[in-house]
């Protein structure tokens, strides 16, 4: 690379170039930089510094490519070819070392999400129980180290087979979780459901009561001026005792014409119950006449006849009152012939 220094004046210089390219290519902020530019070393330094956080930032891993045969054909295995390079590859010594030491490195948080799940790798523990401290595996601050392959091996079996049941354990957390928010839920809806409730049967029960106290405060006024004229403060008395006789009297009407009975009214409808009296009177009378049959009403013309004549003037008079007339006049029809005949045909009187 071309690390020469470009002075400012430079710089400006290719900034106010006529030509697009050139003038894409220097940025006009640097020219109101006073920062002092940076040296070799110091850009040689921030390179080394991005690198190194690169490479701590990656995990290495080493490949090493084997050759199968040297015509590069497929479905070929050349064995003294593999030997050949796995030996001077030193392929074998690798995992000699490997397995000496702690070949499986890692921290907590990457072994838990390997297996899939946190709760499902702390489970393991039940049917395969680490050796740890024995030298198979150790568990350090913040990484596990597994010293042979057979040991990770079983314990992801051992995750495979806890798989099941940890689906069914998870779904039963599930649906606790969701039965108990609905079961919640309910209950804060019955809750309130019966709060609005009480309010309303209290709010009904006050209404009730203010709706007493006003009637019977009412009354009570009513009856103190009951005798005065009417009034607001004895209306509803008022009216409430008129409801009452006419109600009563309804009830307790005379039954038929020779029935005197009347109930006793209240002395502001001492007048109505008079006229009442004659209207009830008058209409039993008409519905008497009405079913009246034409030989009673003949009957009761003749006694009302008899009374005119002999009332006052005849001792038996009032025994023969309840007594009724009884038709003996004969008729044309019942009359003999010869007898006719005799009297001339004159008519019978």
């Amino acid at each position: 690379k071309n690390n020469d220094l470009l002075f400012r004046n430079l710089k400006e210089t290719m900034c106010n170039s006529e030509n697009p390219i050139i003038n894409q290519c220097f940025d006009r902020t640097e020219l109101t930089d006073k920062k002092r530019p940076e040296t070799a070393a110091t850009q040689f330094k921030n390179s080394l510094s991005k690198l190194m956080e690169i490479l701590m930032s990656k995990e290495p891993s080493y490949i090493r490519c084997i050759k199968p045969n040297d015509a590069k054909q497929s479905d070929r295995f050349d064995e003294v070819l593999i030997r050949h390079q796995v030996k001077y590859l030193g392929l074998m010594e690798n995992l000699r070392v490997r397995r000496a030491g702690f070949a499986y490195r890692r921290k907590y948080e990457v072994f838990l999400q390997s297996s899939h799940t946190s709760q499902g790798a702390r489970s393991v523990a039940s049917p395969f129980s680490f050796p740890v401290g024995t030298g198979l595996v150790l568990s350090l601050r913040t990484k596990i180290f597994i010293r042979f392959p057979k040991t990770l091996f079983a314990t992801e079996d051992a995750l495979e087979v806890r798989k099941q049941s940890l689906a069914t354990k998870m779904q039963a957390t599930w649906r606790g979780f969701y039965r108990r928010k609905k079961f919640l839920h309910m209950k804060h809806s019955a809750i309130a459901i019966q709060s609005w409730w009480r309010g309303t049967l209290g709010r009904r029960k006050a209404a009730k009561r203010k709706w007493a106290v006003e009637t019977i405060r009412r009354f009570i006024k009513g009856f103190i001026y009951r005798n005065h004229p009417r009034c607001p403060e004895n209306e509803y008395f008022l009216d409430y005792i008129r409801f009452s006789f006419l109600m009563n009297l309804k009830r307790n009407l005379p039954k038929n014409v020779l029935d005197k009975s009347w109930p006793t009214p209240p002395p502001s409808l001492c007048e109505a119950s008079q006229l009442l009296r004659q209207l009830c009177m008058q209409n039993m009378v008409w519905t008497y006449c009405k079913r009246i049959s034409p030989e009673w009403k003949q009957q009761l013309e003749q006694k009302a006849i008899a009374s005119e004549i002999f009332k006052g003037k005849k001792d038996n008079y009032p025994q023969s009152v309840p007594r009724l007339f009884i038709n003996t006049r004969l008729g044309n029809e019942e009359i003999n012939a010869k007898v006719l005949q005799a009297l001339d045909n004159e008519a019978i009187k």
